[in-house]
């Protein structure tokens, strides 16, 4: 066995088609992974949903719809009885109409939550570039607060104050959740309404209009979901029908390990890595260093994530139609063969009955000979 692997496995990554299958399926499964893992983030920072939220949604909605996805690819697979090439073009197909309503997701924008010192100034301009000193004003220049501590408060004109003294709060009321700051400075340079200088615990509430955004983006992502995984069936059938019968236990070996390591393990570093480019804001840990982000720039967080995903699966667009011409010639190639090899079997064929056709007439002309009779 040891001694038949090394051939074995030259002949399996000798199959061009196997390469071509094997290199998609890696691309889109680093695109696959990095949605899946950081979608419950982006909808977090982007649509203000809680993480618990975010989470559930993503298991009641998403994963029925890809299961169902999975079951109906195979039902159009039996109904319709695709062969190799049937099988590519459907997988195909799903995935490209999967790709372009992905780009719909770019279009369901929201805007950056305003928050006083880094996305808008005090005074409520917006368009405002962000450094670390400008969480400090005159309105809260005489509380000595730091930079470093995030605990978002929300003012009555809107904008959110990274903590009670950075909005230059004096003096508080209640207890808890229901704890109120009075007199906050900071407020009065952006209220329009002189009088309401009271902030309360929590970031403010995204506008109504990413509320009725939201709704449509689930809707899209299950639609999707459904549409990209009704391609997994066939595209798995197809792995199976261009390898040798010998071969296939090793091609799924193989097929798992590469998708399991070269996109299992990456895709989550580099996808998180470049979305943390979007951060404004960092925390700091209790024993010093940097912690985890506060607040993401929703725009570019938007443009980052969806921007790779579509990036990643328009590089396997590329490589899947080189391989349908690789397919093509493979198709020729073994109906050439079988043509071949039916044309021999049926040439022997031929020669075994001709052959038993004349020792037939053999024995009859032995059995009829006169001087067999005489000698009898």
């Amino acid at each position: 066995m040891a001694k038949e692997f090394v051939p074995t496995l030259k002949s399996l990554l000798g199959n061009p088609v196997y390469i071509i299958y094997l290199c998609v399926t890696i691309i889109q499964f680093n695109s696959l992974i990095g949605m899946v893992t950081y979608k419950p983030k982006y909808i977090e920072q982007h649509y203000g949903q809680s993480a618990s939220k975010a989470n559930f949604l993503m298991g009641m909605i998403n994963i029925p719809a890809v299961a169902l996805g999975m079951f109906s690819g195979g039902v159009v697979m039996k109904k319709y009885k695709l062969g190799i090439m049937g099988a590519a073009k459907f997988a195909f197909g799903t995935s490209l109409l999967g790709y372009f309503l992905s780009l719909f997701f770019l279009a369901m924008g929201c805007e950056n939550s305003k928050v006083a010192g880094i996305t808008v100034s005090y005074t409520g301009v917006e368009g405002f570039s962000y450094q670390e000193r400008s969480l400090f004003s005159d309105c809260n220049s005489g509380c000595l607060c730091s930079s470093r501590e995030w605990d978002p408060v929300c003012g009555e004109n809107g904008i959110t104050y990274v903590s009670p003294c950075l909005a230059g709060c004096t003096s508080s009321s209640g207890s808890g959740r229901n704890t109120i700051f009075d007199k906050c400075r900071c407020v009065a340079l952006a209220d329009t309404q002189p009088g309401n200088l009271t902030v309360t615990l929590g970031q403010c509430p995204r506008r109504e209009s990413c509320d009725r955004i939201f709704p449509y983006f689930l809707a899209l992502s299950v639609l999707s979901s459904f549409i990209i995984s009704l391609g997994g069936t066939p595209g798995f059938v197809l792995l199976i029908r261009c390898i040798k019968p010998e071969l296939k236990s090793l091609a799924l070996g193989i097929h798992t390990l590469a998708t399991r390591t070269l996109a299992g393990i990456p895709a989550p570093i580099y996808f998180g890595a470049i979305i943390d480019t979007t951060c404004l804001k960092w925390g700091y840990k209790m024993c010093g260093g940097r912690g985890a982000c506060r607040i993401y720039n929703t725009s570019a967080y938007r443009i980052v994530y969806l921007g790779l995903t579509l990036g990643l699966r328009t590089v396997s667009f590329f490589f899947c139609i080189l391989g349908f011409g690789i397919l093509k010639k493979h198709i020729k190639r073994e109906e050439k063969n079988a043509l071949t090899n039916g044309s021999a079997e049926l040439e022997s064929l031929r020669k075994e009955e001709n052959s038993s056709i004349h020792c037939e007439q053999f024995i009859l002309a032995s059995d009829c000979s006169p001087d067999r009779e005489t000698r009898l």
